[in-house]
């Protein structure tokens, strides 16, 4: 758990057959998926998974809706400057906005909106190995 981010393929992106070739961009551009798995979250683990944003992001109640709606992929993934790095492939988290920013980003080519954006990824460099533990080690222990 150094030196990485966590990146989660959310479920709506995997029902439109989309995470092979997120997987395919992440690992084009040069970054090392050290650890997969599929997680199919429960309303109490995804909030508490996502609760730094609860009342910080006016989407916090229909996030925790569409990451319990199905399967996802939650990938450990490397870089120098991990959590940067991948911010950047990953883009801004609006859709629309990554789209006429920062087109070749994930979030543009596969997100449809605020909420269904594709991936949602570790958004502090303090944060990388803490988001990394709580789904490979502090999960696998329940």
């Amino acid at each position: 758990f150094s030196n990485c981010t966590v990146c989660i393929i959310k479920p709506h992106a995997l029902l439109n057959g989309d995470a092979g070739r997120i997987i395919d961009t992440i690992l084009e551009e040069g970054f090392e998926i050290s650890a997969l798995e599929m997680f199919t979250l429960d309303k109490p683990t995804a909030e508490e998974f996502f609760e730094v944003y609860k009342g910080v992001i006016p989407e916090f109640v229909p996030l925790i809706d569409q990451m319990t709606t199905g399967p996802c992929i939650v990938m450990e993934v490397r870089q120098e400057n991990a959590v940067k790095s991948f911010r950047e492939l990953a883009g801004p988290a609006d859709p629309e906005i990554a789209k006429s920013l920062r087109p070749d980003t994930l979030r543009a080519r596969f997100g449809l909106d605020k909420v269904r954006n594709a991936i949602h990824c570790t958004d502090l460099p303090e944060d990388g190995n803490l988001d990394s533990e709580y789904f490979f080690s502090i999960l696998q222990k329940e």
